[in-house]
């Protein structure tokens, strides 16, 4: 467990120790927030759609002013594709390393990639409502599913060989001779994506499967008098911080240089959502 992710969990332990201390101290004056006082007396299934994806959901109340909600949200876009430079083509002091591998890698300059979003979990909230006949309400808890943010993948399988066989030439050569030359391969931002044996680029953008979250919101999850409520969530999920790797697991090093992709990670250390709510109350 890395040392991010236990201070995220230390402080949701200490939120929600908060949370639920203020609850108990408004519980005996405050008026009834469902229509019956209760536990597990009430239940309603909600959708929702924002920055985590679209949802389905249930909950439940466990105190007069806490409810309990879980469920599954996650989207799915599809590929995005866009050309990627090969970093062969920008060689200009490695006469020493020059094979026909190296000189048949540049005679390509850009290669076409696809990234594919893929987001998904499952998540478990308490939801506390600590002022008396006020929709606003505070929430924590845990979202865990996919660790793979963004998957990179060449558009024509099999067809980057050529940048496989050149980038072990680069690095057969750094390891015999000790020198410093940068790999072959695909360039994103200040990244160089290299292929695998198969001819591919296989590169995933991965975080934490565990996403401790925080945030507030306003509305209701359980209507007082209608069947159909309306709440509106906004929060952080706490991820880690994101990481480029291979197919094989080998974390990507950033060059530091270019684009500045890897300073923006650095601090993404939390997804934000925003998500609205419609829930049916069963009973």
């Amino acid at each position: 467990m890395t040392n991010d992710m236990k201070h995220n969990i230390q402080s949701l332990i200490i939120l929600f120790t908060m949370m639920f201390a203020a609850a108990g101290a408004k519980a005996q004056n405050a008026d009834k927030i469902h229509a019956e006082d209760g536990l597990l007396n009430h239940l309603s299934v909600g959708i929702s759609t924002g920055l985590t994806g679209a949802g389905i959901d249930v909950v439940m109340p466990v105190h007069k002013l806490v409810t309990l909600r879980a469920g599954f949200s996650g989207w799915n876009i599809g590929n995005i594709k866009f050309k990627a430079i090969n970093t062969a083509t920008e060689i200009t002091e490695m006469q020493m390393v020059e094979t026909e591998a190296v000189k048949r890698s540049q005679l390509v300059d850009k290669v076409e990639l696809a990234a594919k979003p893929n987001f998904w979990n499952f998540f478990l909230l308490g939801e506390v409502h600590p002022f008396k006949n006020q929709p606003f309400y505070f929430s924590a808890g845990l979202f865990f599913g996919s660790q793979n943010f963004f998957h990179f993948r060449n558009t024509n399988e099999g067809s980057l060989g050529f940048l496989y066989y050149a980038n072990q030439m680069v690095e057969d050569y750094n390891r015999i001779f000790r020198t410093n030359y940068p790999p072959i391969g695909l360039k994103f931002g200040d990244y160089v994506f290299t292929a695998d044996e198969n001819g591919n680029i296989d590169v995933r953008m991965k975080t934490n499967a565990v996403k401790p979250y925080i945030g507030i919101g306003f509305g209701q999850h359980l209507a007082k008098t209608h069947r159909v409520s309306v709440a509106v969530d906004a929060g952080l999920l706490f991820w880690g911080t994101p990481k480029f790797v291979l197919n094989n697991d080998t974390e990507i090093k950033s060059s530091g240089k270019n684009s500045g992709i890897s300073g923006a990670l650095s601090w993404l250390k939390a997804w934000p959502n925003l998500q609205i709510r419609v829930a049916y109350k069963i009973f």
